[in-house]
């Protein structure tokens, strides 16, 4: 159970966190992870689906959930008054769901809606098949909520046994945050200390991508082209993911990034343009979506590999800025209870501590120029992946298209 009192606050924030995801599931299985966090909100035993939601919306609180590659996040805040009732209604969640037969079913339907949105998503589509693209069919390279035909043929039994197997004590984390003198904390480590033990799965991946390809899709109904490029990086626990940080900072995050600055200011060949580099347990990718006309399609690819060429020498300018940037961000994120949660569970589950604020500061603070330039050249002075979904006709701007970062090259 994880601690932070703010007696400055009259709310709480409660996340109630379980070490299960996408890369948990094998074939048959894929999509559950996703469809058991809709379905345990259909009813649990001491409360309705209704009640479930009322019992912190009525105070002007907010439930919510989500699934990732490697765990699944229940949370909640409230005015401290409801803490434990919103307490109470996260735990039976996690404990006690009830997945009745035909709320499955019904929850399924929900879950395809979703799958059909995300499909129907251009920038979300690009995303999705480019980490296909980087990591194939394989824990990391498959959609989290799973595909359609997957999700329809997923049974009651299989919930109920996925759900025995990987919601119990060793894989669970509490997390509350805010006005903490307004709940009787012993009374929550007594809860949480009652969830059942069971052997815990100890998962060890060592992915390999693929070699780099262009995965091209046209639509009919689309004026514009989103891109998504990447390259596989590094896992969490490696301290070059600091560095690559600072890269991605400097390269594409905010207004005052290289690539925005150049693509959409002063070439205005693009609406939007980011980079991030997102790291896992056991893996990581550095990428680059952007958004573009049919027209400027090759036109911005090649000024991306312009500016990923001109890097080295751009962070060299931008180092001391770029580490600035990522510790003020840092920073501002730990007014927000539910962003500090988010940090606090990400960083348990995937490297297995909690790292402190001036932790992590100290760490980008260490990031030197040699640093960045070793993950440049160790991870970005490659051949990258492409993938793009776009109108009628995009196919035509990679005919014999090679995206290669060279430094020297163009």
């Amino acid at each position: 159970m994880v601690l932070k009192n703010i007696p400055s606050l009259r709310t709480i924030t409660i996340g109630i966190g379980v070490k299960v995801g996408s890369i948990n599931e094998k074939e048959g299985e894929y999509g559950i992870s996703h469809l058991i966090e809709h379905t345990v909100f259909k009813g649990t035993k001491s409360f309705s689906s209704s009640e479930i939601k009322r019992k912190i919306e009525k105070f002007g609180g907010i439930i919510n959930a989500f699934t990732s590659e490697e765990y699944t996040l229940f949370e909640s805040k409230v005015p401290d008054f409801a803490a434990r009732e919103s307490f109470d209604v996260l735990f039976e969640l996690v404990n006690s769901p009830l997945f009745p037969e035909k709320e499955i079913e019904s929850e399924k339907k929900v879950v395809l809606e979703e799958i059909a949105m995300y499909e129907d998503d251009p920038a979300a589509l690009s995303e999705e098949n480019l980490l296909k693209s980087i990591w194939g069919d394989t824990e990391y390279g498959r959609p989290i909520a799973g595909k359609a035909e997957s999700v329809r043929k997923i049974t009651k039994d299989q919930i109920e046994a996925f759900f025995n197997n990987h919601y119990v004590a060793g894989n669970m984390i509490a997390v509350l945050i805010g006005n903490l003198s307004a709940i009787d904390l012993d009374y929550v480590e007594e809860k949480m200390a009652s969830i059942k033990s069971s052997k815990l799965q100890n998962l060890k991946l060592d992915p390999h991508p693929l070699d780099p390809v262009i995965k091209i899709v046209e639509k009919s109904d689309l004026n514009q082209a989103n891109g998504s490029i990447g390259i596989p990086s590094v896992p969490r626990g490696d301290k070059m993911s600091y560095a690559l940080s600072v890269i991605s900072t400097i390269l594409g995050s905010g207004m005052s990034s290289i690539l925005f600055d150049k693509l959409r200011e002063k070439l205005g060949l693009v609406y939007s343009i980011s980079s991030s580099n997102q790291s896992h347990s056991f893996c990581g990718e550095f990428t680059i979506n952007f958004s573009t006309s049919l027209q400027n399609t090759g036109k911005a690819l090649n000024e991306i590999k312009k500016v990923l060429n001109e890097l080295p020498e751009e962070i060299s300018k931008q180092l001391e800025y770029g580490k600035k940037k990522v510790k003020g961000r840092l920073l501002m994120s730990t007014e927000s209870t539910l962003a500090t949660m988010y940090m606090i569970v990400d960083d348990y589950f995937t490297i297995g501590k909690i790292r402190e604020i001036d932790e992590i500061s100290e760490n980008i603070d260490a990031v030197k120029e040699e640093d960045v330039m070793k993950a440049f050249e160790r991870y970005m002075k490659r051949k990258w992946t492409l993938s793009f979904v776009g109108p009628r006709g995009l196919s035509k701007f990679f005919n014999k298209c090679e995206f290669v970062v060279n430094h020297n090259g163009n």
